[in-house]
């Protein structure tokens, strides 16, 4: 019992002489005795003050002991509560009809106080043994089974009760469906805004799919039947959650669910000083259609959401026969990533990059590329997005920086000076110790800063431009020239990007056009050199293939051109021989 209350013992006899004596005998500090003189008194103090232990005369007016310890042993709070039952019978028949009832011992008239009051003190002390026992157990469940974070069931506990969703559904003949949701991009917010806002986000993105399940009526919080008969939302730890849905008519039941959950995070979630947007994606898995267990119906959901993940994210899948193979495969191929990376199958290969004025190849940029130990290549969008999907990203990233600087160092060692760009992915940029890690890699090498390019997309340099600008002048102060990759594609705040200490801006493939392309794209190029101009930055236009999308470049200064028009990316073997051509004939038009 809590500390700053007392122990309340409820007599309940209609003999006034026997509640006083077992006042006197009870009375202190630590013990509160309430008194009922009939059954119906009994119930009533029982109900509004839940006594830690009964003693129950037998004989009373309205109900007797025997109804009043059954009906008490019939409401949840009067389960575990002990209740001496008192009577003048001593007979055989009175003790067991005594026990049926529900008491914890019986004792009988005439009463030895002295006796009585020892046994109310050990069977109290047992009492809340008992119930220490009890707390801690409810406090191991919870732990084992619920989602410290959101309070939501764990993924234990769903398996557990999915064996008796599933059974329940077989045995009726109806479909269930298996919901399994995903947060689009969580990561970002972790990585920009902090762990602590992340797990808020995480609280909130439970209460909502909790109302909206609510608002739904596909199921209730209700009782274990309630849960088995209508469905359960699960928390799988991190980012996602599940929802099993029972007595599904049609799978399009299911596809009304995930339509609405996706509709609910439109509105976005207040976080603090924030309001973030996020997406989910949502696979869905039909029993026994995609499964007859809870295993393979987990995994086939799970292998749904992929799809729905790679078919644009914020909708969902329903899972199908061939999405296993495809998750088969990759898995497969994520397994041979890590071993790629750790054995050198993973190498730069580099593409020119020339000036326009003088023809010359000033730069290169490195680009990662996959050549497995067994022959042929795997090209980069099939492995960079699994890279960065199980944060791979990271290594691979650190191995294309420290290879690109030591290839910059052989070639200024052989009287070439090139400036190799090196693509930064969120990742590593997010990087507390990123600034140090290339500052370490350029000591390591004996590589000048200034033949470093490192190159950020628009989109990673404006996820929190203030607090981007600060890791941006760390980088610059190393030495190195900073590029803005796939301009346009982004959000760039005009205000914030004359803020940025960098060199240049990149010109997206998307954008190259020639002086026959669409008005609206000519536009853009020109918009954009304008801009460099005015900012005093240079410019790279990559994606050159036509020399007909050269004229479009016309008078712009500080240019470097970079496309198949020139050369594909190569093995540094191959590009060394191109270090001292000059490319001005393939610019004829310039």
């Amino acid at each position: 019992m809590p500390n700053n209350s007392k122990i309340k013992i409820l007599v309940c006899d209609d003999d006034v002489n026997s509640r006083m004596i077992l006042q006197e005998i009870f009375a202190c500090d630590s013990i509160e005795v309430l008194e009922a003189e009939d059954g119906k008194r009994a119930v009533e103090q029982f109900e509004k003050h839940q006594p830690a232990l009964i003693l129950l005369d037998v004989s009373m007016p309205i109900m007797n002991g025997f109804d009043v310890c059954e009906h008490i042993r019939s409401l949840e709070s009067g389960q575990h509560v002990p209740i001496i039952m008192v009577t003048g019978s001593d007979d055989l028949d009175s003790i067991h009809k005594s026990y049926s009832a529900g008491a914890t011992d019986f004792i009988s008239k005439p009463v030895k106080w002295e006796i009585l009051a020892q046994r109310v003190r050990y069977i109290l002390r047992a009492s809340q043994a008992f119930a220490d026992q009890m707390s801690q157990r409810k406090e191991l469940h919870k732990l084992a089974f619920y989602d410290s974070l959101t309070g939501l069931p764990n993924r234990l506990l769903l398996l557990k009760n999915l064996q008796s969703f599933i059974a329940m559904a077989r045995r009726n003949d109806y479909q269930a469906a298996i919901l399994y949701i995903d947060l689009d991009r969580f990561k970002r917010i972790n990585d920009t805004m902090g762990h602590s806002i992340g797990d808020k986000l995480l609280r909130k993105v439970a209460d909502r799919l909790q109302e909206n399940m609510r608002e739904s009526d596909v199921f209730s919080r209700g009782s274990a039947e309630q849960l088995i008969s209508n469905g359960q939302l699960s928390s799988f730890g991190g980012d996602e959650f599940t929802i099993f849905l029972s007595k599904l008519s049609n799978s399009s039941e299911a596809m009304l669910v995930a339509e609405r959950v996706i509709q609910s995070f439109i509105k976005p979630f207040k976080l603090e000083q924030y309001e973030v947007v996020i997406t989910p994606s949502i696979g869905i898995s039909i029993f026994p259609d995609d499964g007859e267990n809870a295993e393979s119906l987990l995994k086939n959901a799970n292998t749904a959401m992929y799809s729905a993940k790679e078919a644009g994210r914020s909708c969902f899948k329903f899972y199908c026969g061939s999405m296993n193979a495809t998750a088969s495969s990759r898995l497969q191929l994520e397994q041979d990533l890590r071993v790629a990376i750790k054995s050198g199958e993973i190498v730069p290969f580099y593409q020119p990059q020339i000036c326009a004025e003088t023809g010359k190849i000033v730069s290169v940029e490195a680009l990662a590329r996959w050549l497995p130990a067994q022959g042929g290549i795997i090209p980069p969008d099939e492995f960079i997005p699994i890279a960065e999907e199980t944060g791979l990203i990271h290594d691979l990233g650190l191995l294309v920086l420290e290879q690109s600087c030591k290839q910059a160092k052989q070639w200024l060692d052989n009287g070439n000076e090139v400036r190799i760009a090196v693509n930064v992915s969120a990742h590593q940029f997010r990087q507390i110790n990123f600034t140090q890690t290339v500052a370490q890699t350029l000591k390591q090498y004996n590589l000048p800063p200034s033949l470093l390019e490192l190159e950020l997309t628009e989109s990673v340099i404006m996820s929190d431009a203030e607090e981007n600008i600060k890791r941006l002048i760390e980088l610059k102060n190393l030495g190195v020239t900073l590029a803005v990759d796939d301009f346009g594609t982004g959000y760039s705040s005009l205000s914030y990007l004359k803020k940025f200490p960098i060199d240049t801006l990149k010109i997206d493939r998307a954008f190259m056009c020639d002086a026959n392309s669409a008005p609206d794209d000519i536009a853009i190029v020109k918009a954009i050199l304008a801009l460099a101009k005015s900012l005093k930055l240079g410019v790279i236009a990559e994606g050159v293939e036509e020399v007909e999308q050269i004229e479009i470049l016309k008078h712009s200064k500080n240019l470097l051109l970079q496309g198949y028009l020139f050369s594909r990316p190569l093995a540094a073997k191959n590009i060394t021989p191109l270090l001292n051509q000059n490319f001005t004939h393939l610019m004829q038009n310039y």
